[in-house]
């Protein structure tokens, strides 16, 4: 089988798909990932096929912010539900799938598999005439949001003529479900075709890298927090980062920060000896040392979870809002909102994660269901049968 993966050009989009696509080449199928040229190099150094789809993530975003001025006026939640979905289905898409069209025709895959976030891919699939399955890439957006992408999207569905549903291609064959039930939100029931699937499980040092030497002689009598803002927000972060190392600056902790290759540790000025500041470290190497994770709330609380460590989640933009809700209704964590962000409230609450056991208890059974969550080898078999039945598989 000939599986064709679709993503939006960044580490939260990619990663959630790589433990399936993993298992896939695993079990004998052939994998590539179609995506903006400046993340394909990337996608390369993890054994891949990349090619060359829509445009890089900063310039989607710009177009975005030209194509729709009048939701530059909002923010956190309204942006999130109002902004992204006319950008990902009327910006993104279009420009993606004028690329992606002639590859699924040259390539052939036998089904396609995009990131939930990613519109193009059913267009370009439906055209072929082949099945796509949904990669959720973390808790399930409202499904408000999809209906308005759907809306969005309507005029290049015509343009190729052909239908995708009210959801913009969401919902239709095979949603597959990577958020443990504590987070999930409850709108999932409605979707028939979701089947859960764990992405936990990526291949150690898959993303092309490794773990800084000094890593191996961390002092066993020091916590270790690890501060991450992601890979998108971090530029514009950098008093975000100033709060957390004053807080951290006299703390009996490991503090471990990665800040962005737009960012030089060097412009932090001298940390004293118990604080590392790089660019970046390969979170699925460095989370098996931790004990507490402070973050932005992207995709990448799903990995932290898996390992049961509690969160401080510092949202920026995006679904970070929403997921930090999440994390805060489950118990696993504490949250800090733009104007919250102090020394102070960052001290008290990295404190909590260290020190509250419920917690570290609520972070321990999030963990749990995940483990008790089908593995990517699930995912694999779903794909198997929706290639062979062609129809859409209900739960």
């Amino acid at each position: 089988m000939r599986v064709l993966c679709t993503c939006l050009p960044g580490h939260g989009h990619f990663n959630p798909m790589l433990a399936l696509a993993q298992s896939l080449t695993k079990a004998g199928h052939e994998v590539a990932f179609a995506t903006a040229a400046d993340f394909c190099p990337h996608i390369e150094r993890t054994g891949f096929a990349a090619f060359h789809a829509g445009l890089p993530l900063a310039r989607q975003m710009a177009d975005a912010r030209a194509a729709y001025p009048e939701q530059d006026r909002l923010v956190a939640m309204d942006r999130f539900e109002q902004f992204v979905p006319r950008m990902l289905a009327g910006v993104a898409a279009p420009a993606r799938a004028a690329d992606l069209v002639p590859i699924v025709e040259d390539w052939k895959p036998d089904l396609l598999v995009h990131d939930e976030t990613e519109f193009a891919g059913p267009v370009a699939a439906a055209e072929a005439g082949i099945p796509w399955a949904d990669q959720s890439v973390g808790i399930m957006r409202p499904r408000a949001m999809a209906r308005l992408a759907g809306e969005t999207l309507a005029p290049l569905a015509r343009q190729h003529g052909v239908d995708v549903g009210l959801f913009g291609g969401l919902y239709r064959w095979l949603y597959i479900d990577v958020a443990p039930p504590s987070l999930q939100s409850a709108e999932i029931a409605g979707v028939e075709v979701a089947h859960q699937v764990q992405n936990a499980t990526i291949e150690p040092g898959a993303e092309g890298e490794a773990l800084p030497a000094w890593v191996g002689d961390l002092p066993a009598d020091r916590p270790v927090v690890y501060v991450s803002l992601g890979t998108v927000f971090n530029a514009k972060a950098r008093d975000v980062f100033g709060a957390v190392l004053e807080a951290l600056a006299s703390e009996p902790v490991t503090a471990i920060l990665t800040i962005g290759s737009d960012n030089d540790p060097a412009d932090f000025g001298p940390q004293p000896d118990h604080i590392h500041v790089e660019r970046f470290i390969p979170q699925s190497l460095l989370l098996p040392y931790c004990d507490a994770v402070v973050n932005q709330g992207g995709t990448a609380i799903l990995p932290i979870l898996a390992h049961g460590l509690p969160l401080l989640v510092l949202p920026q933009g995006a679904n970070q809002f929403h997921n930090a809700a999440a994390c805060v209704a489950a118990g696993v964590g504490r949250r800090l909102v733009p104007g919250e962000v102090t020394a102070d409230a960052v001290r008290r609450d990295v404190r909590a994660l260290l020190d509250d056991a419920d917690l570290r208890a609520a972070a321990g059974r999030v963990k749990e269901e995940i483990e008790a969550m089908p593995g990517p080898e699930r995912g694999v078999e779903l794909l198997e049968r929706l290639a062979t039945e062609r129809r859409p598989l209900l739960r």
